[in-house]
């Protein structure tokens, strides 16, 4: 068995073994053996016919590659183009060492000048320890585009450790997995590795370097992991057969398309989220308030699926909820099939269906984007746009979207009226179960209900708002005008911190937290010097949108839009179509605060509930909604109950933190090999910041800066009231929360940007955000 050294040993020690990839040629020399004889090592290297060309002088220091810290990327490689080069180079990858050690070594190898592709490997997941073969490549022609993360085109996959090199999602990568499985036959099967490897012009891999892989998690083992993943996979199949209702020809389930769940409760949400997600959206909130708008009725059927604890969208479902119900099911039946194809084709599009794939009502640009219906005949499409067509009238012209706004308006006087059981006070928000649940029932039916109502009404707006301005009626500036003139929720948040006074401010906001579902994320008033900065309350923010006034049509403008209307057979006139845009944008970002607000009440008296049978929050995170309506507020009866529920749920959050699935799933087989898309971001307003990168969610002051926040969750609001200069999520769409928030205030933002480039960029200290142009650029 082969022992593990320096870069330089380890790399020698292998050479005479390994079959699967080639080491080059290579001479190494510590530090004392360089400063005692450096001409005898120069004229030992000169005697190698590799060495007369170009080589790279590469650290291989004792502190590198150890089994608790690799400083992976602290210390210097130099190119040598000739021998003149080479004792220049020598000494200055030695300096980079800072105190050099008398064993330190350099490592001289042959310079890769043509590299098909180059990248990272490791034997496990870095984050959990679970066994999978995860390879990160570029195919930019370095070798460090991926270690020295300036590369845009990053390619990630993941393969259970059992499963065959025939099976990856690219023919080197499973080149790569060989490499792996070789390299644990020869230095030991325990042995967790990160490696860097590299492809030549001619396709021959070439392992650059071995070294072990420090990961905090205790690894779970590789029987029970490959029983996980089986289990997965046999779930994905049965969740597929127990559909109903729900049309096309495939199953296909996403994290981002629709209420997407990666945005609002992260991709391993604790039950106690993922429960309440469902009781107030996904169950039969989302079908339901579709339904009464005339789509199709998918009332009973569930919108999110789990699988081994990762919630996910049936996309299937979510695209039969967008056809409108006249539509007859044939056709409808293909149209749906036909966007799931479209789809998986293009699965960087999971965060961006209805703008790139669905076509859920009829706007001004419907035909064009009806005539992308492959397999469809131009009367088929010509009557698909009279069904959107008359949907999008009925709809704006209609009142149930002003009905929705006034049934928002109830959910106060409904709260505190209707939701407290016999022997509770009004005051004491965490009495008893049953309490609590009566309240997420009200907040369901005059909160979240309308409000996911009003959501769909927004994206419709929405639509024709963009479509206004590919039409050339608007400018992407007057767009802009346009929802900064909204005063919606950012705005009024900004206004209210600057004029409150501290007490007051918080009774309005205190109850919001950055995790709306979250139990375990502080409320505002529970922790506001964490969110707040109430030194700058009364300095107004440069700036701020807030005051702007309503956006008006020029006289130009407005028959350039009633032509539109007579153009597309739409049955409004511009009056309704402006009212119509914002009330519903208006609403939605309104719905959101009015509905969140009694959720936050919600978690805070689950919390106050648990404290009396002496459980903390942790324990609570892993109750759902069904246990807590059996909850007594007695001890004596609650205590066993949570006791056991959160065993249970740790147990189960435990095994979601070892499984890692793709954002778009098509299959079981997704379980064992897969490929991340390459995301696409949505880049928001165009505006330009250069800043220091704050990581708020570890604590990073996000004043000045260019903050990276995972989620697009709008219990972010508070950073808006910091004078941040720009915003970056890992996810959310074009039409999210924070992507309105942005394009409100005028704040560059890139929203819904993939895992894979926020922890590029996160691990920037400088970024340079232009979002017209669409580009980040690490600068430091």
């Amino acid at each position: 068995m082969v022992r593990l050294g320096t870069k330089a040993d380890t790399l020698d020690r292998l050479r005479p073994f390994l079959t699967t990839a080639r080491i080059l040629p290579l001479v190494h020399f510590t530090s004392r053996e360089w400063r005692d004889r450096p001409d005898r090592l120069l004229a030992g290297l000169r005697r190698h016919e590799w060495a007369a060309g170009p080589v790279m002088v590469r650290s291989s220091a004792t502190t590198e590659d150890t089994g608790t810290d690799s400083n992976a990327g602290r210390f210097r490689s130099v190119p040598a183009r000739n021998q003149d080069e080479l004792a220049a180079a020598v000494d200055e990858v030695f300096a980079s060492y800072g105190r050099v050690d008398a064993q330190d070594q350099v490592l001289i190898q042959p310079l890769l000048e043509r590299v098909r592709a180059s990248g990272v490997a490791f034997s496990c997941d870095p984050n959990s320890g679970a066994p999978y073969r995860v390879v990160n490549w570029s195919a930019t022609g370095r070798t460090d585009a991926v270690t020295g993360g300036g590369s845009a085109e990053l390619h990630i996959s993941y393969g259970a450790a059992w499963a065959d090199p025939a099976e990856a999602p690219d023919p080197q990568v499973g080149a790569v997995w060989e490499l792996l499985a070789e390299l644990h036959n020869l230095l030991g099967e325990q042995r967790r590795l990160d490696i860097e490897f590299a492809f030549s012009d001619l396709g021959e891999l070439i392992l650059l370097q071995v070294r072990p892989l420090t990961v905090t998690k205790v690894a779970v083992a590789a029987e029970e992991h490959r029983a996980t993943l089986t289990a997965t996979a046999r779930q994905i199949t049965e969740t597929t057969r127990s559909r109903s209702r729900v049309l096309g020809h495939r199953a296909v389930y996403g994290v981002m398309p629709d209420w997407n769940p990666a945005e609002m409760i992260g991709l391993r949400p604790r039950p106690l989220a993922v429960s309440l997600y469902r009781h107030l959206i996904t169950d039969q909130v989302w079908a339901a308030a579709r339904a009464r708008y005339g789509y199709r009725d998918l009332t009973g059927t569930r919108l999110m699926v789990q699988f081994s604890g990762l919630p996910y969208v049936d996309v299937a479902a979510s695209f039969t909820s967008f056809v409108p119900r006249e539509v007859p099911d044939e056709l409808a039946g293909r149209l749906v099939g036909h966007w799931l194809d479209q789809l998986v084709a293009k699965p960087y599009l999971h965060d961006k269906v209805e703008s790139h794939i669905a076509v859920s009502a009829g706007t001004f640009r419907t035909a064009q984007r009806l005539e992308a219906l492959a397999g469809f005949s131009a009367g088929e499409r010509d009557r698909l746009a009279g069904f959107l067509r008359r949907f999008t009238g009925q709809l704006v012209r209609g009142d149930l979207w002003e009905q929705d706004i006034a049934r928002l308006r109830l959910l106060n006087e409904a709260d505190n009226g209707e939701t407290h059981a016999a022997g509770c006070s009004a005051d004491d928000i965490g009495c008893c179960g049953p309490a609590l649940v009566a309240r997420l029932d009200v907040c369901a039916a005059y909160g979240s209900s309308p409000f996911a109502a009003l959501a769909r009404a927004a994206f419709i707006a929405t639509d024709l708002l963009d479509d206004l301005v590919r039409e050339g009626v608007l400018s992407p500036e007057d767009r802009a005008r346009f929802i900064g003139g909204l005063r919606l929720v950012a705005s009024e948040m900004r206004r209210d911190f600057a004029v409150l006074d501290r007490a007051v401010f918080l009774k309005r906001y205190g109850q919001l937290r950055p995790g709306t579902y979250d139990i375990l994320s502080p409320r505002y008033d529970e922790t506001p010097e964490r969110y707040f900065d109430w030194s700058a309350q009364n300095r107004p923010a440069p700036g701020d949108h807030a005051t702007r006034r309503p956006f008006e049509l020029s006289g130009k403008q407005r028959r350039q839009v009633e032509a539109l209307l007579v153009r597309e057979g739409l049955t409004f006139d511009v009056a309704r179509l402006m009212d119509f845009m914002t009330t519903a944008i208006r609403g939605r970002e309104h719905g959101k605060l009015a509905f969140t607000s009694v959720l936050g009440d919600v978690l805070t008296g689950v919390r106050r509930l648990g404290e009396r049978s002496g459980c903390g929050v942790d324990d609570m995170s892993y109750l759902d909604v069904t246990t807590l309506a059996t909850l007594t507020g007695d001890p004596a009866h609650d205590l066993p109950v949570l006791r056991e529920v959160a065993a249970r749920g740790r147990a189960a959050h435990a095994v979601s933190q070892t499984v890692v699935l793709p954002p778009l799933v098509t299959g079981p087989a997704d379980v064992r090999s897969f490929a991340l898309p390459q995301i696409r971001p949505n880049f928001v307003t165009r505006a330009r910041a250069t800043a220091r990168v704050a990581l708020v969610d570890v604590g990073d002051t996000p004043d000045g800066a260019i903050v990276l926040v995972a989620s697009a969750d709008p219990g972010y609001d508070w950073l808006f009231t910091r004078g941040i200069a720009g915003l970056v999520t890992a996810f959310g769409g074009a039409n999210s929360h924070m992507a309105i928030r942005a394009l409100e205030l005028g704040i560059p933002a890139v929203i819904g940007a993939g895992t894979a480039l926020f922890d590029q960029w996160s691990r920037a200290n400088v970024l340079e955000l232009d979002a017209a142009s669409g580009l980040v650029t690490v600068i430091a």
